[in-house]
């Protein structure tokens, strides 16, 4: 061949995946290149456009299944749903203003509840609004934000204009209680019986479950009580640990100890743990210290020392400004606010203790008082531990073991956790229970008294520490009080519907009882007065204040989107979701 007219025949095969051998001949010429196609060439891009189409198809198609299994999910498995309301707070949100203090550091929510709007899932909520009450820390009392309201001298105050957050969103595991019955203490979604003229049984609400089929029930004194039959009294049915857990509320975390010297704006802060008899060293903030090898000094809490905290009652910073008794003022000492609120005696106190040195004790100690006083004692020597009960008729019970037994030892930190709950205590040293459970019983028919006499409003718990003979230090001090549930409407004017001592509650078969943790303003089956009364689905004349089985829909068990955080000022939308306040719901 002659240069001009050289031809180099090229033949090389190609494997390619799906489209067998592929076999093609290329020409490389000086004048030009190309791609002469052969007929089994012309054959295989036909092939691949097919099966191009062929994928496109199966996309889609796997598309579409792909949202048909999703909608089969939602409807039979699993559901998201949004809080609207401040019912189950601070378990669940509804909407909602979140602060944090600048001198102490605690985070906390306010309600925000609309004036104009229907409290529902659709409800619109302004992107910023003023609180409806001057807010301050729960935990150290520092005024966080103002109210907006006329000022001195008719001059407008500017308040603080504070994000509105949503509700939280939540899945609901949907149609589990065809695989076993509720349980007490869940966290359930139902359709509301309550005004069934307006609703028509088509809302849904989200509670808690306290009262089971078959099942008598009352509210008294902050908790349930269910009458047990075989032993024909009054019962208080235990909360598990878990439930328990999300029910706390706070009283005073000292790991939130206030920096600010001076503040500018009402009263300073005064630590609420006393010190009476000498050797506490109380001004390292977070840390108390103590030193005295030859004698006693004891810290006692104070519910009163700062008005504009949270204290022994059960007043809720989340319900600031909703109605009576969920203000707190400045200008006195123990908020007068709170005589409309309700003491409380279920407690919970926590310390990280390390002995430096000395044999002494150290002891934790709660109280409660009721027709007969409760003192319940933790106390912890360099190798034993022990539990004491003593009651003001000068009866002691106790139990000990050594600290090798209850798994610690004495030279190291060790963290105590001492709950007085549900009339039953329970004394944990790094996080293990040291003794089985000690239950007591309350005095019911003297609390029902207490009840009726509606000037009395009885008297709270009490907590203590107090050290003597050694060197020590004690972190993470912190108090923390019960839910409770209440049986009297100081809001809304009118009495219970359901369930306190005047009207309790008898449930049947398939009816179930609900309340919302945040009791003070959940409008739950307490306040139910609807019957319901659908003879084609077999509820004739079911009694107010009562979820019939029917109704249940499922248990809420995650908050998969809570409260997020908006990317700046200008764009409302709190768009960045909180992933560390992501959780399970218990």
């Amino acid at each position: 061949m002659s240069k001009d007219v050289e031809v180099q025949l090229l033949s090389a095969a190609l494997l390619l995946p799906e489209c067998g051998v592929i076999a093609y001949h290329r020409n490389d010429m000086s004048n030009q290149g190309g791609i002469v196609q052969t007929d089994s060439t012309k054959a295989v891009a036909k092939r691949q456009r097919v099966e191009e189409t062929t994928n496109i198809k199966e996309t889609i198609e796997s598309i579409l299944v792909a949202f048909i299994l999703a909608f089969i999910f939602r409807a039979f498995v699993v559901e998201a749903f949004v809080i609207p309301t401040g019912s189950m707070a601070p378990t669940l949100l509804g909407a909602h203003m979140r602060f944090q203090c600048p001198d102490c550091g605690w985070t906390f929510d306010v309600n925000y509840s609309s004036e104009t709007e229907d409290e529902s899932e659709d409800m619109r909520l302004p992107p910023d609004a003023f609180p409806r009450t001057d807010i301050y820390c729960p935990n150290c009392g520092r005024l966080v934000a103002r109210a907006r309201r006329p000022g001195m001298e008719g001059i407008e105050h500017p308040g603080t204009e504070v994000p509105v957050n949503y509700g939280d969103r939540i899945l609901v595991l949907k149609y589990i209680y065809l695989l076993h019955p509720p349980r007490r203490w869940d966290v359930v979604v139902f359709k509301s019986p309550d005004d069934p003229d307006k609703a028509h049984y088509q809302q849904n609400f989200i509670k808690r479950l306290v009262g089971l089929p078959g099942e008598k029930l009352m509210v008294l004194d902050g908790n349930i009580y269910v009458w047990n039959t075989a032993d024909t009294k009054w019962e208080i049915p235990k909360k598990p640990r878990s439930a328990q857990e999300a029910l706390w509320r706070l009283v005073y975390d000292n790991d939130y100890y206030p920096q600010e010297a001076q503040r500018l704006v009402g009263p300073a802060f005064v630590q609420p743990w006393k010190s009476d008899g000498a050797g506490w060293d109380m001004s390292r903030g977070r840390t108390f210290a103590f030193d005295n090898p030859d004698g006693l000094g004891t810290l006692r809490f104070d519910p009163s020392a700062n008005s504009t905290t949270q204290t022994l009652t059960d007043y809720l910073v989340y319900d600031a400004g909703t109605g009576p008794g969920m203000i707190r003022r400045p200008d006195v000492i123990g908020s007068n606010d709170d005589a409309n609120a309700n003491p409380v005696s279920d407690l919970k106190l926590t310390a990280f203790y390390h002995r430096i040195s000395g044999n002494g004790a150290l002891k934790l100690e709660l109280s409660r008082f009721a027709d007969v006083d409760h003192m319940f004692t933790a106390e912890v020597t360099p190798d034993q531990v022990r539990l004491i009960h003593r009651t003001s008729t000068g009866e002691i019970t106790s139990w000990q073991k050594s600290l090798a037994e209850a798994g610690v030892r004495g030279d190291k930190p060790i963290n105590i956790e001492l709950t007085n709950v549900d009339y039953r205590v329970e004394l944990r040293l790094n996080g293990q229970r040291v003794f089985d459970p000690m239950d007591y019983e309350p005095n019911v028919p003297w609390l029902i008294t207490q009840y009726h006499d509606v000037h009395r409003r009885g008297r709270s718990g009490e907590a203590q520490i107090e050290a003597e003979n050694q060197q020590c230090t004690l972190d993470h001090v912190g108090l923390w009080r019960d839910v409770y549930y209440t049986n009297r409407d100081a809001n809304r004017g009118s009495a219970l519907h359901s369930g306190s001592p005047d009207s309790p509650v008898q449930l049947n078969q398939g009816e179930y009882f609900v309340m919302g943790d945040n009791s003070a303003i959940s409008k739950d089956a307490r306040y139910w007065d609807s019957p319901i009364n659908l003879p084609h689905e077999g509820l004739n004349d079911v009694a107010e204040g009562r979820v019939p089985e029917q109704f249940m829909l499922g248990k809420a068990v995650f908050v998969y989107w809570p409260a997020g955080f908006r990317i700046s000022d200008a764009l409302h939308l709190s768009i960045i979701p909180n992933f560390g306040d992501m959780r399970w719901i218990h």
